[in-house]
């Protein structure tokens, strides 16, 4: 298994059998930088365009794009050769051999300009791995995570829209067992990574 961290909160996971799956590369990803990149299938976790991007969602040519309603409806007619399927909230979806997913709602928080219907975090469950994608998270929601041993949590730490050091911080803490961290979504205020990477030196493996 490969994961390959992009601008903001995107990434793109290999299996060892060579499928990859693209996930939240959003407009904080200039398009050029994915030259030469294909994917096999891509995943968006909600509407907002630092994690929903159609000019590189086409740049990487997907087979198939996995999109909730909201994402659709703007998506529209826009390019009818994406195959599109439409995901909600508590789907187990397989993507391909020894790798699904399952999606769950995350709170937002207060401070997104206009209310949004659906906000997801992941679970994958990949070549024998666990990773934890917590998208927007801004309060601690989604799935009961206290008996839950991941190797990898895909963290924001950011604030204002998401978690801010600290609050990432307790929220790691609440996890039964941690391989690694990847801080993402501080492109904007990377200071907070440093602030996050103070707190869990002694705690955290932060990668």
């Amino acid at each position: 298994m490969k994961l390959t961290k992009f601008e903001q909160s995107g990434f793109i996971l290999e299996t060892e059998s060579g499928f990859r799956l693209a996930f939240d590369i959003g407009n904080k990803t200039p398009t050029e930088k994915l030259e030469g990149i294909k994917v096999d299938a891509i995943l968006v976790s909600h509407i907002h365009g630092d994690h929903f991007h159609m000019e590189n969602i086409k740049k990487l040519s997907p087979q198939i794009v996995y999109l909730n309603k909201e994402c659709i409806e703007v998506e529209g007619e826009d390019d009818s050769a994406l195959k599109i399927v439409q995901i909600e909230s508590d789907n187990d979806i397989f993507l391909s051999t020894n790798f699904t997913v399952k999606t769950f709602n995350v709170d937002h928080g207060p401070n997104i300009s206009a209310p949004i219907a659906e906000n997801f975090g992941f679970l994958f469950n990949v070549d024998g791995k666990t990773i934890y994608f917590a998208g927007d998270m801004f309060y601690a929601s989604g799935i009961g995570i206290t008996d839950l041993e991941v190797d990898y949590l895909l963290l924001p730490v950011g604030g204002f829209y998401t978690f801010g050091p600290n609050e990432a911080f307790d929220f790691a803490k609440k996890f039964r067992k941690i391989g690694k961290i990847i801080t993402m979504h501080y492109d904007k205020n990377p200071e907070t990574r440093d602030q996050f990477l103070a707190l869990a030196k002694d705690v955290f493996e932060v990668i």
